[in-house]
């Protein structure tokens, strides 16, 4: 019987355990919280043999290197028709490019070299007189001096020397020397501001009195550009690289240009 007793005071004593003091006084049911516990399974550690070919098998993006600044030639001073137009995009080269493909331009086996621009072919007269190019653009480093009215050129490795004098709403006309004539050299009165044609163009400036007239005195000491000139049917197309300017030569001593 004593422990029929203390049996039910057991089970008494638990069914009040979970009951605060109020619920207790006032014969309120308690409310059981549950708490769901999720598990999150972590993945294994990976070895590094495993990490390496992870690694290995994603694509990677290169990252472009930044633009590396490229020096070029200062124009030398003294331009000869308006200022200098900056730094010219047109490589300097020695030598002819490799063997001409044929072209559909006009039914021409070489084309007109792109360094030459088109301009020029915007005169029709001029573009006729022109004919088909010959050969591919080449280039030289030459001598230069600027003078009143047009220019003198001396190529470097061969003593050719171009007097160029352009027209200004006509057609301009230009002076060639395969080499330098030989004459005496004179005294020369120049006008205050100019000065007399450098060495290496004195002789064909003093061989003839029309160039002398055309060109008049130089205005800027002899100085150094790069050419690059074409050959075409009816004469040459002819650019200044440093200045960025070109010339039309024909072969009948006609120049038209610059453009």
């Amino acid at each position: 019987m004593r422990v029929l007793v203390l049996f039910l005071l057991c089970l008494l004593l638990a069914a009040c355990g979970g009951q605060t003091p109020e619920q207790m006084a006032t014969g309120s049911t308690s409310v059981a919280i549950v708490r769901v516990l999720v598990t999150v399974d972590l993945p294994p550690t990976l070895s590094r043999a495993e990490r390496l070919a992870t690694r290995q098998a994603q694509p990677v993006t290169p990252t472009a290197p930044p633009p590396t600044a490229t020096p070029t030639e200062t124009p030398y001073i003294g331009v000869f028709l308006g200022e200098a137009q900056g730094d010219s995009d047109v490589p300097r080269i020695s030598q002819p490019t490799s063997a001409p493909t044929p072209t559909q331009e006009g039914g021409c086996a070489v084309v007109f070299d792109s360094a030459f621009g088109s301009a020029w072919r915007q005169d029709a007269s001029v573009a006729r007189q022109i004919g088909c190019a010959l050969q591919e653009r080449f280039g030289f480093a030459a001598d230069v001096q600027v003078f009143e009215r047009g220019v003198m050129y001396r190529r470097q490795d061969t003593g050719e020397i171009w007097a160029i004098v352009p027209g200004q709403l006509s057609v301009g006309r230009y002076w060639f020397a395969a080499i330098a004539p030989a004459v005496i050299p004179l005294p020369l009165s120049v006008p205050e501001g100019l000065r007399p044609p450098s060495d290496v163009f004195l002789p064909l400036w003093l061989s003839d009195p029309a160039l002398q007239t055309a060109l008049g005195y130089a205005r800027t000491p002899q100085q150094v550009a790069d050419l690059n000139v074409q050959r075409v049917e009816g004469g040459t197309l002819f650019l200044d690289v440093t200045i960025a300017q070109v010339f039309i030569l024909l072969d009948n001593g006609d120049v038209y240009g610059a453009f």
